[in-house]
């Protein structure tokens, strides 16, 4: 027999090992609070939180079933943010060489009552003018990436195809022949007005960066993300994501980057890529289906009517 002595030893033990990763996550938000530069740790603090409650979403499967595909999926985005900068630099000196526009939607967008974003900006400090800054300058890689690292950890191969194919996969090749066609430049630059980012750009190198505004690419990527992420059984993680990504959307109208029109446009291209994400991962080919079903033999791949639901195979 176990004695009550025993028993509450043996829960001492399990406390520690159960709650391993929420004690590492305490340890790295206390670390970076008492650090200076608090604003270089930013990214940490938000991968702690949305790494808390992880567990809520992880799948009952061995690490030695899914690492062999896992890992290759979370390599990709890592080495996408290597070279893809450099080519769409490359692809954006093209465009302007080639001079493909077609339509140059400076003026219509000004004429157009409040499509500068005015009321964004009624209320403006200095501290949310740095939170802003720091939420645009991330808001194009961070709300892919910690949610492809997180469903790493709740081994789950789906999600992470799911939010990197709704994400700069798709929404790259959605979004270019607005970009080949339509001239739109940044509003602080077609208004004449200081740039909100205070990138002190030169003359050259702004006639770079502010085009391309036309659907806004950090509003289709918060807005796509934020749809997946309420996919996630973890609330904490949801409303996080929610506060992020909206955050990401308003600093483009906050900070004089984007039109109106160029957020709306992003937020339908977001609905678009994430219904296109699902319709390929249920279209998949039957072999691709069948090779899931031997990572996951005790769960069936999720059905085109209904990604998410995943029932127990009969067994014989």
């Amino acid at each position: 027999m176990i004695s009550s002595m025993d028993l509450r030893a043996t829960k001492s033990i399990g406390w520690p090992r159960k709650y391993f990763l929420q004690l590492c996550l305490i340890a790295i938000v206390t670390f970076f609070i008492v650090t200076p530069n608090r604003a270089d740790h930013y990214a940490y603090l938000l991968l702690a939180v949305a790494f808390w409650g992880v567990q809520h979403d992880r799948m009952p499967i061995t690490w030695k079933r899914f690492l062999w595909l896992g890992i290759p999926l979370v390599i990709f985005p890592i080495l996408m943010w290597q070279y893809f900068p450099p080519f769409w630099n490359k692809v954006v000196y093209w465009q302007l060489g080639t001079r493909t526009h077609l339509l140059n939607l400076d003026a219509l967008f000004t004429a157009i009552p409040g499509n500068d974003g005015w009321m964004f900006r009624v209320i403006q400090t200095p501290w949310l003018t740095s939170y802003f800054r720091w939420i645009y300058a991330n808001g194009f890689t961070l709300p892919v990436l910690i949610p492809v690292f997180r469903s790493f950890l709740a081994k789950d191969y789906l999600k992470m195809m799911r939010y990197s194919l709704s994400s700069h996969v798709l929404q790259f090749i959605l979004i270019f022949p607005f970009y080949l066609t339509i001239h739109v430049n940044e509003v602080w630059y077609v208004l004449g007005q200081p740039d909100g980012m205070a990138r002190n750009l030169s003359a050259a190198d702004a006639a770079v960066v502010v085009v391309n505004c036309f659907p806004s690419m950090h509003t289709s990527i918060a807005f796509a993300m934020l749809l997946l992420a309420w996919r996630e059984k973890d609330q904490l993680f949801r409303w996080v994501w929610t506060i992020f990504c909206l955050s990401i959307i308003y600093s483009t109208l906050y900070l004089e980057i984007h039109w109106v029109t160029d957020v709306m446009a992003g937020i339908v291209l977001a609905i678009v890529a994430v219904k296109l994400g699902d319709w390929i991962i249920a279209k998949a080919p039957a072999k691709a289906r069948s090779f899931a079903g031997q990572l996951f033999p005790q769960k069936q791949v999720p059905s085109p009517s209904r990604f998410d639901t995943i029932a127990p195979l009969k067994r014989p």
